[in-house]
């Protein structure tokens, strides 16, 4: 059985012979070797300058907000581009951020960034010098003030954002090698939902349904990739009825093993709470990994565990998140502890 096959009996609900693997990483050549997953980045090329020289719709310096909230124009602010514009952009990014890297027998997945990511990236200011130096983007979550003091300028953002979403997932759907397609769409914190209950009832969750609807209808796997705790308020049930797999329930900090064990365990409450019918793509802390004080055997503990108490159903034990900007799998330390969860599993180690 290869990996594609390994991943579709996880989602069919069936207890796979080992637990598949997705380590993402920015080089695809290593998420390739290391795992079973190889996902896709299927942005908007577009808008990549928004991470640079700001967005459209960002606030300028020392402006009031009630200043900017007044003189944000989302139709006539920005030259929007045509929907076939964007799609091919996305579909063009996709193909490049996989050129040259061998796919048969991997479960592929096509990433789309969703509509609430997008409109906080269109507000955000220019990219300050220690962004650049530390490759990081510049958020200043004004959409989040935007959806408080204008509603209907930001509704009206989202759903134009969205409109675009919805094209470029059904145009993922169309290639052959791919197997799911993730929305990218960052709604919570550590502490809960980033905005209003209006909002992501209303707005987000209507939105993410046409999207899933969507992928299904054209016979692929539907994920959702949010950070930040998704079990607050009872979102993850609601979530979980609308997507086939979620990524990567990252519930709370988890930068030491002992906070990292009771991350564990609220990632196994959750599934207690929404049942077996959607694939947990999580169980791997990228700040283990990536923390050289943390040992190998701390990094087989954590993972161990949480197998123990997951079991291999419904589960692709997954990296919470990329490698941070500047570190790689490949570094000795990290390494070290990537091939010693290959070994939990069943795998033999690589090299990179």
């Amino acid at each position: 059985m290869d990996s594609r096959e390994l991943v579709y009996l996880v989602y069919e609900g069936g207890v796979p012979e080992r637990t598949p693997l997705h380590f993402e990483s920015v080089d695809k050549v290593h998420e390739a070797r290391l795992g079973d997953v190889l996902l896709g980045h299927g942005w908007v090329s577009l808008w990549q300058d928004w991470f640079y020289e700001g967005g459209p719709f960002h606030r300028r310096e020392n402006e009031g907000l009630r200043d900017w909230v007044e003189r944000l124009d989302v139709d006539a602010g920005f030259d929007w581009p045509s929907v076939d514009e964007v799609v091919e952009s996305c579909v063009k990014n996709y193909e490049e951020n996989l050129k040259g890297i061998p796919r048969k027998g991997l479960f592929v997945v096509f990433e789309v960034v969703g509509p609430t990511e997008y409109a906080e990236y269109s507000m955000m200011p220019p990219r300050p010098e220690s962004g650049f130096v530390h490759d990081l983007a510049f958020h200043r979550l004004d959409f989040s003030k935007l959806l408080i003091l204008d509603r209907k300028k930001a509704v009206r953002l989202y759903d134009k954002l969205a409109e675009y979403t919805l094209e470029v997932v059904k145009r993922a759907c169309e290639l052959d090698e791919v197997d799911g397609v993730r929305v990218a769409d960052d709604a919570f914190t550590y502490t809960g939902p980033m905005y209003p209950p209006w909002f992501m009832d209303n707005h987000y969750l209507r939105w993410h349904e046409k999207f899933v609807n969507a992928i299904k209808a054209r016979g692929k796997k539907a994920l959702l990739h949010c950070d930040g705790d998704v079990t607050a308020r009872g979102y993850v049930s609601k979530l979980t009825e609308i997507y086939d797999g979620i990524h990567p329930l990252d519930l709370c900090s988890k930068s030491t093993v002992e906070s990292a064990l009771k991350w564990a365990s609220r990632v196994i409450e959750a599934r207690k709470t929404v049942g077996w019918s959607t694939v947990f793509h999580t169980g791997i802390p990228i700040d283990l990994i990536m923390n050289n004080d943390v040992t190998v055997e701390g990094v087989e503990r954590v993972v161990g565990e949480f197998l123990s108490k997951h079991t291999r159903k419904m589960l692709v034990l997954s990296v919470t998140h990329r490698p941070y900007p500047g570190r790689s799998f490949a570094e000795p330390d990290a390494l070290s502890k990537v091939n010693a969860i290959r070994k939990l599993v069943g795998l033999p180690p690589v090299s990179l």
